[in-house]
């Protein structure tokens, strides 16, 4: 049963105004009533602009948090509306991305809107909802049940134009999210994994199977807007029209470099860098204050959209 009402949170009824639109593919009794909390304009901005789903194993590889944050990093820098669930693993990492990029992010939660699940979470669902919107199909004070879970995928694979897998066991809630995209006449790409690795069999089943390969957040783009249209803030492949974030000293520069060429742990950048590694943490540290790197659950770091001023 709900508990008491939060008067943080809104309510929309299909049929309304800001009712959004693509939830109308779903069958008619499938429909939700959406409540949620934080920016309801978020909503309104699906009308405008293309989001993509971004979904994946909860017990995520250090390669798949590093992929699912550089994606959205680069899909909100390049003005896309970034959907996921808040689980641990994938989806907190597509939502932590988003964030790093000062872009849009909305959560689709499995209990009421205002309840941060898991709770290990709770800090990054203060941020979507100072920052974006979490929405729900069950109202405020609702505790999420295990079968909330498997159903919400509908709205997540409703909301996206186009729907990413990074990483997924065979059988698991993220390929559902795939299959009922599908249904819905959505795209659905997936990110390859290692071969005889258990997170990586569903995205690779999908990949055989005729889902579109995706490598990095050009693939994305070419899906949403076709192969060779460039969306408005898109340079090149894989990287969208850079912001520019504060000078930095030549110690945090060639730590950024390193970064970049894809030495993403302190361990890794520490001995790549002839530094300390206590050293090491604190730059980095300082990187991500200034919106350069984002950091991943596992301790893994990815660049950001933001490059140096000129």
């Amino acid at each position: 049963m709900p508990g008491p009402a939060d008067e943080r949170c809104w309510r929309i009824d299909v049929g309304d105004a800001a009712y959004p639109a693509r939830l109308l593919d779903l069958n008619p009794g499938e429909r939700p009533t959406l409540h949620g909390v934080g920016d309801r304009a978020r909503l309104d901005e699906l009308a405008r602009v293309p989001a993509v789903t971004i979904v994946g194993a909860r017990q995520a590889s250090s390669y798949g948090l590093r992929t699912a944050t550089a994606l959205a990093v680069d899909l909100a820098s390049a003005g896309l509306v970034v959907v996921s669930g808040m689980a641990r693993g994938i989806d907190a990492a597509a939502h932590r991305g988003a964030l790093a990029a000062e872009g849009r992010t909305v959560a689709v939660l499995a209990g009421g809107p205002e309840i941060a699940y898991p709770a290990s979470n709770r800090e990054l669902h203060a941020r979507i909802v100072a920052e974006g919107v979490a929405i729900s199909e069950h109202p405020p004070g609702r505790v999420a049940e295990p079968r909330h879970f498997a159903q919400r995928n509908r709205i997540m694979a409703a909301l996206g134009a186009v729907t990413v897998i990074v990483e997924a066991a065979q059988p698991s809630g993220s390929l559902i999210t795939a299959d009922v995209a599908l249904s819905l006449g959505r795209t659905v790409g997936a990110v390859p994994g290692q071969v005889g690795v258990r997170v990586a069999a569903g995205v690779n089943d999908l990949i055989r199977d005729g889902a579109h390969v995706i490598r990095d957040a050009r693939d994305v783009l070419d899906l949403v807007f076709g192969v060779g249209v460039e969306a408005p803030s898109v340079t090149q492949r894989g990287s969208p029209a850079p912001r520019p974030g504060a000078p930095l000293d030549p110690d945090l520069r060639a730590l950024l470099e390193l970064v970049r060429a894809g030495a993403a742990t302190v361990d890794r950048l520490a001995a790549e860098g002839r530094m300390a590694s206590r050293d090491v943490a604190v730059a980095l540290a300082r990187l991500e204050l200034l919106g350069y790197v984002a950091a991943d659950p596992l301790g893994g770091y990815s660049v950001t959209g933001l490059r140096e001023p000129e």
